[in-house]
């Protein structure tokens, strides 16, 4: 059986609160997430391995900044990955370098492999999932969330389109998925769900595939909500008001 762990804190005093870096920032997710949150009165730092494309980036964006990925992942509470798959164990290797204790990763890396000339297939990594795999890459303690795979980037990117789906989280400590939803609760529109253990997040990472295929069929951004669910959701931090 699994036990969940003691809370250790998800920030320490010297890691600003209202801080993300997205490491990725420049690809599709990550500059929709940036763009969000910017608008939304958040300080964002978009990463990249090129610091004059973060920079470009940013100076779009109210009150963002860019460069590389190491230099923002400094004393930002929470690092967000963005990047494919395929570059997901390269970058889980080079932030564990710099990584300090007390910051929060969020996961956003669904494993897919393309079929055919258009389709898209789950794959499962050796660890069970991305996110599990990059607790096995990261200095021991550090706070690991999966969310956010199920998010259409082209939605995200259109700040007149307007928002309405729920965000599912995965993590073995509450404190750490707390501050993960209080972030993406300050997206208007997104509301995130508590789906239980980081061993649950392969099954959240697989429904984007499905996800995919059903807007190309139909030709739209579908996301994914849950009926039923209280508002505002039981568990502090996961869920907005009513």
């Amino acid at each position: 059986m699994t036990v969940t762990q003691p809370d250790p804190s998800p920030t320490t005093r010297t890691h600003h609160e209202n801080t993300v870096a997205i490491v990725g920032g420049t690809g599709a997710l990550g500059l929709g997430l940036a763009t969000r949150w910017a608008h939304s009165g958040v300080n964002v730092r978009i990463g990249s391995r090129r610091a004059d494309a973060a920079q470009s980036c940013a100076d779009k964006l109210p009150e963002a900044i860019g460069g590389d990925n190491t230099t923002m992942i400094e004393g930002a509470a929470a690092v967000v990955v963005a990047v494919p798959f395929s570059a997901h164990v390269e970058t889980m290797r080079s932030i564990a370098k710099v990584i300090q204790p007390g910051q929060l990763v969020i996961d956003t890396t669904a494993p897919l492999l393309p079929v055919g000339p258009r389709g898209l297939r789950p794959i499962v990594p050796w660890a069970g999932s991305a996110a599990e795999q990059a607790q096995t890459l990261l200095p021991h303690g550090t706070g690991i969330v999966s969310a956010l795979q199920t998010v259409s980037a082209a939605t995200l990117q259109d700040i007149e389109h307007r928002l309405d789906e729920d965000v599912l989280i995965c993590g073995d400590h509450t404190a750490h998925k707390t501050l993960a939803a209080d972030l993406i609760n300050r997206i208007p529109g997104l509301r995130a769900v508590d789906c239980g253990l980081l061993d649950m997040s392969g099954v959240c990472e697989r429904i984007t595939a499905l996800l995919i295929g059903v807007n190309r069929r139909y030709k739209t951004h579908a996301g994914i909500r849950l009926t039923g669910l209280p508002e505002p959701l039981a568990r502090p931090g996961l869920g907005r008001s009513a």
